[in-house]
């Protein structure tokens, strides 16, 4: 049986999802500390008191998003170099079920339109963030290395390039409002029923397919010393 959560997680988590709604409809320089007040019926001193105000709440929006697709990744375990395409699949998969939801296509949309003007704004969503995910698959990247199932100079680069491959292109064309550019392949069979739509989830198979390729010929597991 689940146990209930603290009353106030509760009414953060309740003032955290009105505040996401509220910059998603308005964009960062429309939200407004009173406008999360009406929409989750909290008070000012709530809102501070749980985030220190406008700035806090954006970020704890980032680290909430992060925080989903972070725990997804602890599942992930390789006990033979032979397993590592299979995890990598993994990684790819869950990265973009969480990437390509509503609301972080909507926070990149966000971004995209008001980092110039904000640059914290921007700052924020990479560090805690992307920065945060591609540290994360380094150190799962970094210990395959030790264990000799991959080898690599640099894990960060690595995780950095991998995530890209990926998603890259596809995540810009969702966030630009348009289809994958592959949208109607058929041949690769049935897309996860967990991703958006099935056209959405052929792309995304094919991109991962592709990368967890690429990632294998670039860092298969070290030969042994002659």
């Amino acid at each position: 049986m689940r146990q209930p959560r603290p009353r106030g997680q509760v009414r953060r988590t309740q003032i955290l999802e009105a505040a996401t709604a509220v910059f998603l409809e308005k964009g960062y320089a429309g939200a407004t500390i009173d406008l999360v007040v009406k929409r989750a019926g909290a008070s000012n001193a709530s809102i501070y008191n749980f985030f220190g105000g406008k700035d806090g709440l954006f970020a704890a929006i980032i680290e909430d998003y992060t925080g989903h697709l972070l725990d997804a990744f602890q599942t992930i375990d390789v006990p033979t170099d032979a397993d590592v395409p299979a995890a990598l699949t993994q990684i790819g998969r869950q990265y973009l079920e969480i990437a390509l939801t509503p609301n972080a296509v909507a926070l990149c949309r966000l971004i995209m339109a008001e980092g110039i003007r904000f640059p914290e704004l921007a700052e924020t969503y990479y560090r805690r963030g992307l920065d945060r995910i591609i540290t994360h698959v380094a150190g799962i990247f970094a210990t395959w290395h030790s264990r000799g199932f991959v080898t690599m100079d640099d894990p960060a680069l690595t995780a950095a390039q991998f995530l890209d491959a990926v998603g890259g292109g596809l995540i810009q064309r969702v966030v630009a409002g348009l289809p994958p550019d592959d949208w109607n392949t058929s041949a690769l069979g049935n897309p996860p029923s967990c991703l958006p739509h099935s056209e959405l989830g052929v792309a995304v198979e094919r991109r991962i397919r592709n990368a967890v390729e690429i990632f294998g010929n670039a860092t298969g597991p070290r030969k042994p010393e002659p």
